[in-house]
């Protein structure tokens, strides 16, 4: 059934259009008229679902056109565009510039799932003014929709191009499309991406074809005939209350004598019925695979899950599952599409830059998932090197060497697979130390050092998790990964080659969610995992947050020097819980003097003309600290809310041990940037643990005028060390940013 359009999208010859890129893939405008202005395409969007469509693309554009702006300092924050944040149809130089384009074009490509080269045609709508300053932020807007053909088998000339998505999972046309990944990755990916040969989990379920009924069997005795075990691992949501299926010591009998397959959740029946569909023999489903009430098996098996997903012959993602009462294989609806005549569809697309099929890789197609917000998810969707994803519109495949979607979309990985991408900055001699090209464009693509992983660990400490104590365990599996193909030592969610990084997290955002003290022990004060709730590392982002324009001007300078760590294994997973654990440094440590709530406003800047320094979106407090001539400020935060009020009454318990700084450097100086942590005395013995950080510029009290609504709080200016009588450039810009408050170090044991 065809969509309504305007008589002017109606007239649109598509299916003429698609014909000529065939044999011609040169974009190729569309030679019927349409309407002139954004604002044509407004008023008609009320009765045409196309015209809204397209609207709705030139919106998400918008977003990348301002995004991208702020990143690169196009405008001046504190003085934006008045149009800034108005939808783009409120937008004068988009609403009544002359001329919208329309064009389609088309990529031919192998797709992956076994049928050959297919074509990609897009029908691409530009908007924007023709003349723009570089500071009104008008770059064009760009709406791109996919032509897709509803029928399967229709072929519109040689070549074909890409098959609206069926709505039932099990259709016979996306079982090939999923065969097709599997037969084509064995066949030309071999090794690359194949498990250990011969490498099984302890227990697998033996899914035998034509039985009703699956069998629980010993991995070191399966009964195959064939001696075929390749096995399917099940990625899954258990869902509130936990899964209604699991093996114990009592139900293992039973298990083993045979499970129908009537009395297993939807979503196990989903992955028995894709087994057999695929012709393997061999599923592994973690409730059932691991005896759930002994804590020897379990520990011994959340050792071994690096090994169970990396090695599965394939793995089975139900990734739109909130539970697994749920199953994945649900009738599905493709989202913003169009219907047309002629049996052809157009799909709006994401805006380039936030598609999963650009070449850094970096969109997620699964990250609205219900699977994306569970913690034990995560290291199950990088550590495969086969994964068969069922997402709620479409099916996707990951490999070592390629991703597809359902729809056509195909891009060769870049850097390998994801488990690949984690390992891409492990240990790398790029840091934010240190880095060769400061230049401002690479800033984004964060490949200094354990980069990768510890923005794999923002993603994950905002996922949720059952038992805290997992926190650690459920990770396990890719540090495992990452020593086996980079090496590292690792401590308890940090690596010691990135050590300094990775102790400055704080709270990931303003506002809630807080960071919360976990019920039980889980890990040292100083490592994330000590925390529930999401977190961040605030030096790899400094200069796409902070301070873009400034990242060809400095690293950050490390105050700290490591002197050795101690962690105390609770299981036999190198990787996994811990009953305790130290670390020893060598760095500044202050006593703090006073605290009192940050400012609202920023602290002025007085002696010194340019930009101001970067403040931290979460901190909340100012620590006074006394040094060897006087005292300093600086602004930071405690980790856990209501801690603020008890520290604040016994500030004599209470330090702050600097880690790294930054000279922020000015026209007539520099300011001076430190990080560190807010550290508490253990009791009267000489050790400390974590409560909180600091992040910013040195401050000093400040008499200002109160008319004029500043804070009592400015910022210290250190001047350049001119030398009197000396003109030389080199001489007087020799030591330009050396450490002012030159303190001295001692040793401080954090537990």
């Amino acid at each position: 059934m065809e969509d309504p359009l305007c008589n002017l999208c109606a007239a649109l010859d598509i299916p003429g259009v698609v014909q000529r890129l065939v044999s011609d893939s040169d974009p190729a405008p569309l030679d019927s008229p349409w309407h002139n202005t954004l604002a044509d395409v407004k008023t008609s969007s009320a009765s045409c679902t196309l015209c809204a469509l397209i609207l709705k693309g030139w919106q998400a554009s918008r977003a990348v056109v301002v995004q991208t702006a702020v990143q690169n300092a196009m405008f001046d924050p504190q003085d934006p565009p008045t149009e800034l944040d108005e939808p783009v149809e409120k937008i004068a130089g988009y609403r009544d510039a002359p001329g919208v384009a329309l064009e389609a074009v088309r990529r031919v490509r192998e797709v992956g799932d076994g049928r050959g080269a297919r074509g990609s045609v897009f029908l691409r709508v530009g908007c924007g003014p023709k003349v723009r300053s570089s500071w009104d932020v008008l770059d064009p807007v760009v709406a791109e929709l996919r032509v897709a053909r509803e029928l399967w088998e229709e072929e519109i000339g040689p070549g074909g191009v890409d098959a609206v998505v069926k709505g039932d999972p099990l259709a016979e046309e996306s079982l090939d499309v999923a065969r097709g990944w599997l037969r084509k990755c064995q066949s030309r990916h071999g090794a690359v991406c194949g498990g250990a040969e011969g490498w099984l989990p302890t227990r697998l379920l033996q899914v035998v074809p034509g039985d009703d009924s699956i069998y629980l069997r010993h991995g070191d005795s399966l009964p195959s005939p064939s001696g075929d075990a390749r096995y399917v691992a099940l990625s899954h949501c258990w869902g509130q209350g936990g899964t209604p299926i699991t093996t114990t010591h009592l139900t293992l009998p039973l298990r083993t004598a045979g499970i129908n397959t009537d009395l297993l959740p939807q979503t196990f029946r989903d992955a028995v019925t894709l087994t057999h569909h695929l012709n393997l023999r061999y599923l592994w489903i973690d409730s059932l695979c691991i005896i759930q009430d002994d804590a020897a098996d379990w520990a011994a098996e959340a050792a071994r899950m690096a090994d169970v997903y990396r090695n599965a012959h394939l793995v089975l993602d139900a990734a739109n599952a909130d539970a697994d009462a749920a199953g994945f294989l649900r009738p599905r609806a493709a989202p913003d599409t169009v219907r047309l005549r002629g049996g052809l569809a157009l799909s709006l697309l994401p805006p380039q830059g936030r598609r999963w099929t650009d070449p850094e890789g970096r969109q997620d197609n699964l990250a609205g998932e219900p699977i994306s917000a569970r913690a034990w998810c995560l290291q199950e969707r990088v550590l495969p090197r086969r994964a068969l994803l069922y997402g709620e519109h479409q099916m996707f495949w990951e490999c070592e060497c390629v991703r597809a979607s359902e729809d056509g979309d195909v891009v060769c990985q870049v850097g390998g697979g994801a488990l690949g991408r984690l390992c891409k900055t492990a240990g790398v001699a790029d840091s934010v130390f240190s880095r060769v090209d400061r230049n401002p464009g690479n800033e984004m693509k964060q490949e200094t050092n354990w980069a990768a992983w510890y923005r794999m660990v923002e993603d994950y400490t905002a996922r949720s998790i059952t038992k805290h104590t997992d926190r650690l365990p459920a990770l396990s599996g890719l540090a495992q990964g990452v020593v086996r193909e980079r090496g590292g030592e690792y401590l308890a969610g940090l690596w010691k080659s990135g050590l300094l990084e990775g102790l400055l997290w704080c709270k990931a955002r303003p506002g809630p969610p807080a960071l919360a003290a976990t019920p039980e022990y889980v890990a040292p004060s100083w490592s994330w995992a000590s925390v529930a709730g999401p977190v961040q590392f605030p030096m790899y982002d400094w200069y796409t947050r902070r301070a873009h324009w400034k990242a060809k001007m400095a690293d950050f300078e490390s105050l700290a020097e490591y002197l050795g760590h101690e962690t105390v294994k609770r299981d036999v997973d190198d990787f996994g819980r811990l009953q305790g654990g130290v670390l020893a440094l060598k760095a500044p440590l202050l006593s703090v003097q006073d605290i009192r709530p940050r400012q609202a406003r920023a602290p002025a800047l007085y002696s010194l003309f340019g930009h101001e320094p970067g403040r931290s979106e979460v901190a909340d407090i100012m620590v006074q600290l006394k040094t060897g001539s006087g005292s300093l400020w600086i602004e930071g935060a405690f980790d856990i809310p209501g801690t603020s009020a008890a520290a604040a009454a016994d500030v004599v318990s209470l330090s702050v041990v600097f880690f790294t700084r930054l000279p922020h450097v000015l026209e007539e100086g520099f300011v001076e940037h430190r990080f560190g942590l807010i550290l508490q005395r253990s009791g009267n013995s000489s050790r400390y643990r974590r409560v909180g950080f600091v992040d910013g510029v040195v401050l000093k009290k400040s008499m200002l005028d109160a008319v004029r609504g500043r804070g009592m709080f400015s910022v210290v200016g250190y001047p350049r060390p001119y030398k009197e009588g000396d003109l030389d450039e080199v001489a007087r810009n020799n030591d330009l940013a050396s450490d002012p408050l030159m303190l001295g170090r001692v040793e401080v044991v954090v537990e």
